[in-house]
């Protein structure tokens, strides 16, 4: 998320895409801009992300 902000340059909007309040993306922000966060190795940095199969979307779709 932070890195679309930067990309996109505009704060606002990125949070409205999300649902979140611009104060939880500046502080966000603020923090990763700390020195503790800069020197910690990329590989800790990774969030896992779930892809939902083929399946379970059906199922999503299906289910009333």
């Amino acid at each position: 998320m932070l890195q679309e902000v930067h990309e996109v340059g505009n704060a606002a909007q990125v949070t409205r895409r999300h649902g979140l309040t611009p104060k939880m993306v500046y502080n966000r922000m603020k923090r990763s801009n700390h020195h503790d966060w800069q020197t910690t190795s990329p590989k800790a940095k990774k969030v896992a992300s779930y892809l939902v199969s083929s399946a379970e979307f059906k199922d999503l779709e299906t289910t009333p």
